[in-house]
């Protein structure tokens, strides 16, 4: 039988991310700004969250057409979801960051609608379906707080559609940025001093992802230098104009705020 974590709330005051925090921390502030649920909701909530393991760069997380036995959620690094053509050819379709659910069918019993995988070193955790939905039963709260992550993973991927369809390479690499650096802010894996994230994504990673070539995405990202917008090296971003990153990609958060 399986020991379940113990959550400290006390440990969740806090918004900004510390080197001491566990990763249970990211996805309890995560559940914080989907639904105001009360420090015993969080608490049971989180304490569903089991196996918690480490996942090697680069390696399947969840398998597209497998049934939801289970609920997953992303606790560190970085992840996406991908379908893979009959050519042979891969599709980024998404992102997963951390305190994610990585796939939504065990809200209704479907099977994975796409392969999830890690960009790098990760850990995720498990969520027994059969004590969510006893759970769920006596605090429907936590069911409210995991639909609102369901619509704005929604909300995310029609926002990468209209990147594909409608935005230019800029628009597109400055849309991206600003709607990681949101949401890993929003988890306190934003540097508050000089706002630098972690971001596992190689160059042909995000051409993939943006409908870009390696050349294109390369040639794009130095024009974001060139206007003092952004630094980026190593898997680390720094905006250094955030207003001004956003005015490019007319990026509106909106819909990335749970209600």
């Amino acid at each position: 039988m399986t020991t379940q974590p113990v959550v400290n709330l006390q440990d969740f005051v806090e918004p900004a991310a510390s080197s001491a925090d566990s990763a249970l921390d990211v996805f309890i502030r995560r559940l914080k700004a989907l639904y105001p649920l009360r420090p015993h909701e969080l608490a049971a909530f989180a304490a569903l969250v089991h196996d918690v393991s480490p996942v090697p760069s680069h390696s399947e997380i969840l398998k597209d057409g497998v049934p939801s036995r289970e609920a997953v959620v992303l606790l560190e690094g970085l992840a996406c979801h991908y379908r893979v053509l009959d050519n042979a050819r891969r599709q980024m379709t998404g992102f997963v960051v951390p305190g994610d659910f990585c796939d939504f069918g065990f809200l209704s019993s479907s099977p994975v609608r796409q392969c999830v995988m890690s960009l790098g070193p990760a850990v995720i955790g498990k969520i027994n379906l059969e004590q969510f939905s006893a759970l769920g039963d006596k605090l429907p709260n936590i069911v409210v707080a995991t639909m609102r992550a369901a619509s704005i993973e929604q909300a995310c991927g029609r926002e990468l559609v209209i990147s594909l369809g409608a935005r230019d390479a800029l628009q597109r690499l400055a849309h991206c940025l600003c709607e990681m650096y949101s949401r890993l802010r929003i988890v306190g894996l934003v540097s508050q001093n000089d706002a630098r994230f972690q971001l596992a994504l190689t160059q042909a990673e995000l051409g993939e992802a943006l409908g870009l070539s390696t050349v294109h995405v390369n040639r794009t990202i130095q024009q974001l230098r060139k206007k003092n917008l952004i630094t980026m090296a190593q898997g680390e971003v720094r905006i250094l104009n955030f207003p001004g990153l956003a005015a490019i990609a007319a990026f509106d958060g909106g819909y990335l705020a749970p209600g």
